[in-house]
């Protein structure tokens, strides 16, 4: 990621003596990010609160969390991506137990992003007169869309969704706002918020955001995909609402996208935007590169890597949604290996860029709303479906009724956004329980294991932390 590697080197000895002086105990929600300076030497000049906004970014990159993992973790628990033991139990649903380490640190990865941008937030409100007003409601907006970004992770992994109890009044995750000097305080036990309270919390931040944020930052090459943007704001509020069943505005953001003067479009071919990663299709991703990555344990490209570590195959379940001689989604984004294995070509290895927001998802984003605000079936929906389906020279869709255009949509996304961190989710949000799929049990709608649990470290150092249950 640009700025980042000389703004590593000099943390990484700051580094190191925050990590001697600190005990041995953890407490993850609040403990110092490892990214952080004195606000003394990381605010004394614009230059280095430039690269304090970056670190922002450095710590989304998290190999256990934006690295790619937490895309992983999404799909691995859905329907078409089969991992091995690599993923531990993860992916069994009723064998994860409270000490999964590997949950444990996508936790701790979620909150270390959002415990980064409280910090900077805190130390540039400190910084008047360092950087122009301008920057300084930029870099507000940035750090207030990358806390909303891990929120919604959060809250849709370790939560029932929104619409499990009316009003969305179940237990969600800790809204944790500000940065604390003392991370061993008992006033930093606090308790899980309700998943109407994080939803809130995360529209109040995109909204800010959006106010915030350029359309672009003249960088075609990098900044205007891999840093936040008005688009990107836009883009995640439509999806945000869309998880609400919000489909007024869920159509509005949508359409503000859409309608952007970024210029957003879609890519002749569904493979472009995973090997150029900066095209107009891409919203937003977190940024990797050869010397700026999530190693080759945690990679996307690694774990999806038919020639790589391959910890992660495509289910024959997936390939049947399409029509394997034409569709291109299948045809250059599926390798089938001799052994009659199928793997994702999405990513190919430890540089690939985690996608997270693209210009395809907010067309069906858009048709999905119209779907459900109809009251037959919408015209405008169906054209937009098979405008994301032609681009991969599938066939045209004419669905009879509004029930049948509303599963073409669920069905196209499942296909469209396969590997980009949406498989149990769309299957939540929406209503549906996981079908039973290889050797994976089916779990029905509600039940206790589609949600992940609270670590137990967490909940041993904080006795406000209520478990899910079931675990």
């Amino acid at each position: 990621m640009k700025m980042l590697k000389k703004y590593n080197i000099t943390l990484l000895a700051v580094a190191v003596v925050i990590t001697m002086a600190l005990p041995s105990c953890r407490k993850a929600l609040f403990e110092e990010p490892v990214n952080s300076l004195d606000p003394g030497a990381a605010f004394e000049s614009k230059e280095r609160v430039e690269a304090a906004a970056v670190g922002m970014y450095n710590q989304l990159q998290n190999r256990e969390f934006f690295g790619g993992r937490i895309l992983i973790y999404a799909d691995i628990r859905g329907v078409d991506a089969f991992p091995n033991a690599q993923f531990g139990n993860m992916y069994q649903f009723n064998t994860v137990t409270s000490s999964d380490g590997t949950t444990a640190l996508a936790y701790e990865g979620g909150y270390r992003t959002i415990g980064e941008v409280n910090l900077f937030l805190k130390n540039l409100a400190g910084a008047t007169g360092i950087v122009d007003p301008e920057k300084a409601t930029q870099y507000t907006g940035e750090g207030e869309f990358i806390r909303a970004l891990s929120y919604f992770y959060l809250v849709n992994l370790w939560a029932q969704p929104y619409n499990f109890t009316p009003g969305a009044t179940h237990l969600g995750v800790p809204i944790v706002l500000t940065s604390t000097n003392d991370v061993f305080n008992p006033v930093n036990n606090v308790p899980r918020n309700t998943v109407a309270q994080v939803y809130a919390q995360i529209e109040k931040d995109l909204l800010s955001a959006e106010a915030k944020l350029p359309v672009s930052y003249d960088d075609p090459g990098f900044s205007d995909n891999a840093r936040a943007t008005k688009g990107a704001a836009q883009a995640l509020l439509a999806r945000l609402y869309l998880y609400k069943g919000d489909y007024l505005k869920a159509n509005v953001y949508a359409d503000k996208v859409i309608a952007s003067p970024a210029g957003y479009a879609m890519n002749a071919t569904p493979l472009v935007a995973f090997r150029t990663p900066t095209t107009k299709e891409s919203i937003f991703s977190v940024a990797h590169n050869g010397g700026d990555n999530p190693n080759t344990n945690n990679a996307l490209g690694q774990h999806y890597g038919f020639d790589k570590r391959g910890d992660i195959t495509v289910g024959t379940d997936y390939a049947g949604l399409m029509d394997i001689t034409k569709d291109l989604r299948y045809t250059t984004l599926i390798v089938k290996t001799s052994k009659g294995l199928l793997y994702s070509a999405k990513y190919q290895g430890s540089s690939d860029w985690a996608p997270v927001l693209r210009y395809s998802e907010t067309l069906l984003t858009k048709a999905e709303a119209l779907a459900n605000l109809a009251t037959g079936v919408d015209p405008v929906a169906v054209g937009l479906l098979n405008d994301v389906r032609l681009r991969s020279h599938a066939s045209v869709l004419a669905p009879a009724t509004k029930a049948d255009l509303i599963t073409a949509i669920l069905t196209e996304r499942r296909i469209e956004l396969a590997f980009e961190g949406h498989g149990i989710l769309d299957f939540l949000r929406t209503g549906r329980g996981i079908p039973a799929h290889g050797n994976i049990l089916a779990q029905a709608y509600g039940s206790n294991f589609v949600v992940l649990p609270i670590p137990r470290h967490e909940t041993d150092i904080n006795k406000n932390l209520v478990q899910n249950p079931g675990y």
